[in-house]
């Protein structure tokens, strides 16, 4: 596993772990910590385990939807990540799992499959491939697990509306899960930023409107 981190100080009470996106590497999410300046958390942040077919980068899902996917290598890293932080000290209800777009899919896909409830989910600019799976492969612990998806309505490369569309299907089938469109692209903008720092402070999705 090559594991990178990022903290604004030693005053430590929770963990996100920052997934990156298709073609990214260890060091893509370490901006985005930098930018957030979340003083209480420590980030742990994964390179995913496959070559992208790019030829440069990395990405957890290595396949296509012709062929088939391989997935084992990226939730076995998940697993061992998973006990080294519980290891460090942090207890799940301390531990947020936040993706950007392909990290984005795989932080719902398992998180929500964990026989235990996180602190938060926290998927931006993400897309479910298969619903059913992800129903299907999750637990009833994880419908504790407070989701708060964040899509810019300018995304042209994920369309802002899967996630819309995915938070009323969690909704429906016991999840708590809150959706907030920003004005911006394919990116994590500050907007999201904000978010996502009204989130880990008050580990509440129903103060979030207070980020903006």
């Amino acid at each position: 596993m090559i594991l990178n981190y990022y903290q604004e100080s030693d005053k430590i009470s929770t963990a996100i772990i920052g997934l990156h996106g298709w073609t990214g590497t260890e060091h893509s999410m370490v901006p985005v910590a930098k930018s957030m300046k979340i003083s209480n958390a420590k980030w742990y942040i994964p390179r995913a385990p496959y070559d992208a077919s790019s030829g440069k980068g990395f990405t957890w899902f290595s396949g296509s939807p012709e062929n088939g996917w391989k997935t084992k290598k990226t939730f076995n890293l998940m697993d061992t990540l998973f006990k080294k932080i519980i290891d460090d000290g942090f207890s799940p209800n301390k531990i947020i799992l936040l993706g950007f777009s392909m990290g984005a899919s795989l932080s719902l896909r398992y998180g929500l499959s964990l026989g235990f409830s996180l602190k938060g989910i926290i998927p931006i600019a993400g897309y479910i491939r298969d619903t059913d799976e992800l129903l299907n492969t999750s637990s009833l612990e994880s419908k504790q697990t407070p989701i708060l998806m964040i899509h810019g309505k300018k995304d042209s490369v994920v369309d802002y509306h899967n996630s819309i569309n995915l938070s009323t299907l969690l909704n429906s089938n016991g999840f708590t899960s809150h959706i907030k469109i920003v004005e911006s692209g394919h990116i994590i903008s500050i907007s999201s930023s904000k978010l996502v720092k009204r989130f880990v402070k008050t580990g509440s999705i129903s103060n979030i409107e207070l980020a903006l």
